[in-house]
């Protein structure tokens, strides 16, 4: 006993000491700074949001998605993989979850408290799944970071790293372009004013917004923008775990790695996981529906079809161009059961339909057209507006690049260059080329293999036709950032097909072995510029709290950030007219700026009202200030389209306004007084 009361004399002696050390210490190097406590605590607070959003959405879908699983007179539906059905579960919870999110809106309740107060409701409701689907999600992180052989160990740290760069990136203030033009100042002004409403100003809110539905709510939590990105970056996650799930399922755990990986390989894909755009959710939706068309395949139950057209429903919620998605489906679902063509159609499509419907009524109630601003017009809409925006005519066919058509994939692939004109995305040399392995390694794979690939390419070839006939007719339907729904079918069969090459003979050629060793390779190089761009936009100091957020915009933004402070000190109400400058998000709240989205301010109305003086009388009505972005003009003076009307602007503009400060290749002006 004594020697115990010695041992904790001496005990807290020592422990004592030890706290006064630390505290003296620390007190004087204070290696935790204000600005590295503030830069990791809000980055966990992003993270926080983003995970809560994604777990109720788990829980939700898993709730909605288990009459699928439930069994009665109709046949039951094939087992899918854990991967596959967490994956499914999230996409269809966050798809409802936006759709709830709308009606709040519309009917003036997108507010943070009504939003977050429905999302509990939605936890509550469905808690017992929500554990459920928290636990599988568990279990396959466990897996992940347990690849069986050296092979996927390679793999799975390669994709760790992309990942863990991305989401880097992701954390950090919102710098692309689109982000900064709609994708963002949607979700802002909803909350701004409470509710869903109409802009005249902003012809890209009256489209399907499935996903930036769901940033307003995670923007409304902290009210932090940064979490806007981690959202996109889970959508993506969750489309590489279906793909993943689904050729691992089929063809082994080295294809699903390697799905996973060729998609990664895209780096434009990686980018997209950085940025709070849209893009991932499309092409998780693709790699669901992928998922559920093999999954109706093999049991023939109609749930699965309904299923199906959910999907599809909720990608052309989030992008028009997901049509592309559900007319695929609809070949593959006649091509497998022409003789119940009629029946099948009718649950695929009305099943889409419906859960299209809420984002129909959005467009006829605030637009006056269901599929605004396509087919029927609507607010501020017109005939020349749409020609402007869909560019038709400037397709490859008939400019003497027709055989880019033929080979379309390769020339996406090969001349694809993200921020470039055309195809205008980096897919790597791998994700659409080597499902061309497929009729080479054919004869060594398995039956059951040989499925899923004709699977794949019944799906994936009228995806291709779909981009075949968009690029044939407009500039913008070649951009492959439009068929991103197209890529985890084209991962899922590449992998199977490199995964048939280790099953070739190894003599006189192991070819296999050549084959990874290349795809290790350009994955190296792919990681390394990953890396310099994570480095180059200053993501890591940012989120150490070296770099503050003004300064991390000002650095990326260069004059667009620079004009920030500057309409700061405009008069609360002022109204300014941006011409040949399309972003708005970081105009402050208490003045409005009208962006120049189609860069046709000036073109559009000269023509609608005839002469430079009628222009700026109507404007000097509408608006306080003009700001004009002189790159902009440089860049679209000559464009073939307002080239006439542009020759006339400086010398008109002079004679009407005068400057009040130049900033950063912008200038404000204010009306001349008579």
């Amino acid at each position: 006993m004594l020697e115990n009361r010695g041992t904790l004399w001496r005990a807290t002696v020592v422990l004592s000491g030890l706290l006064a050390l630390l505290v003296g210490y620390y007190w004087v190097h204070k290696p935790l700074h204000l600005g590295l406590l503030l830069a990791l605590g809000g980055a966990a607070l992003d993270a926080l949001t983003v995970f809560l959003i994604v777990l109720v959405g788990g829980g939700l879908g898993r709730r909605l998605f288990l009459f699928v699983r439930t069994h009665n007179c109709m046949s039951i539906p094939p087992p899918i993989s854990r991967a596959e059905r967490a994956a499914l579960d999230a996409l269809l919870g966050l798809g409802a979850l936006g759709g709830l999110a709308l009606l709040l809106g519309l009917i003036g309740l997108y507010t943070g408290a009504a939003l977050w107060l429905a999302l509990l409701v939605m936890a509550l409701l469905a808690r017992r799944a929500l554990l459920d689907w928290l636990h599988d999600m568990e279990a396959l992180a466990q897996r992940a970071a347990q690849p069986g052989t050296a092979w996927t160990r390679l793999l799975a740290l390669l994709t760790g790293l992309l990942l863990v760069m991305a989401l880097l990136r992701a954390l950090a203030p919102p710098l692309a372009y689109d982000a900064l033009n709609y994708h963002l100042v949607g979700p802002a002004r909803y909350l701004a004013v409470g509710r869903i409403a109409a802009y005249p100003d902003h012809f890209f809110l009256g489209f399907p917004q499935g996903v930036e539905i769901l940033y307003g709510v995670a923007l409304s939590l902290f009210g932090r923008d940064t979490a806007a990105a981690p959202l996109h970056f889970a959508f993506g996650l969750l489309g590489l775990l279906a793909a993943g799930g689904l050729a691992r399922r089929y063809a082994g755990e080295a294809a699903g790695w390697l799905a996973v990986t060729l998609l990664l390989s895209a780096y434009s894909v990686w980018k997209l996981l950085g940025w709070p755009y849209v893009d991932l959710a499309v092409l998780a939706y693709g790699a669901a529906a992928l998922v559920v068309a093999v999954a109706w395949r093999d049991s023939g139950s109609p749930r699965w079809l309904v299923v199906m057209g959910v999907i599809g429903g909720l990608a052309l919620g989030v992008k028009y161009t997901a049509v592309g998605l559900l007319l695929a489906l609809a070949v593959f679902v006649a091509l497998r059961q022409p003789r119940r063509i009629v029946r099948n159609g009718l649950l695929l499509g009305l099943s889409a339909a419906l859960v299209f419907l809420p984002w129909a009524l959005k467009g006829a109630l605030l637009y006056h057209n269901p599929v605004y601003p396509f087919l029927f017009g609507g607010l501020n809409w017109d005939a020349v507006r749409s020609t402007t925006f869909s560019t038709p005519g400037t397709g490859l066919l008939g400019t003497g690049k027709e055989w880019q058509l033929i080979t379309l994939p390769l020339a996406a692939t090969i001349l694809g260059r993200e921020e470039a004109e055309g195809f205008g995305f980096t897919l790597g040399p791998w994700l659409l080329t080597t499902p061309l392995l497929l009729p080479l390694g054919w004869r060594w794979l398995d039956e059951r293999t040989r499925r899923l690939a004709r699977d794949c390419a019944l799906l994936g070839l009228p995806l291709l036709g779909f981009w075949l006939v968009m690029a044939s007719l407009s500039n913008i339907g070649a951009q492959t950032r439009l068929m991103v729904m197209a890529l985890p079918v084209a991962a899922v069969a590449g992998a199977i097909g490199i995964e048939s090459l280790s099953r070739w003979p190894r003599k006189p050629l192991d070819i296999g072995f050549v084959v990874r060793a290349a795809l290790v390779l350009t994955l190296a190089l792919g990681t390394l510029e990953t890396l310099r761009e994570t480095v180059q936009v200053r993501a890591v100091p940012y989120l150490l709290g070296m770099v503050s957020r003004n300064d991390f915009l000002t650095a990326n933004l260069g004059g667009y950030a620079l004009i920030r402070p500057r309409l700061a000190e405009l008069p609360d109400g002022a109204r300014v007219r941006q011409l040949w400058e399309a972003r708005t998000y970081f105009c402050p709240p208490r003045i409005a700026c009208a962006g120049d989205l189609l860069f046709d301010h000036w073109a559009r109305s000269l023509r609608q009202l005839g002469t430079p003086e009628a222009v700026f009388s109507a404007w000097k009505q509408a608006d306080d200030y003009l700001l004009f972005y002189d790159v902009g003009f440089n860049f679209w003076k000559t464009d073939p389209r307002f080239a006439t009307e542009n020759a006339q602007f400086l010398d008109a503009l002079a004679a009407q306004v005068t400057p009040v400060w130049s900033e950063g290749g912008y200038t404000l002006y204010r009306w001349k007084q008579p």
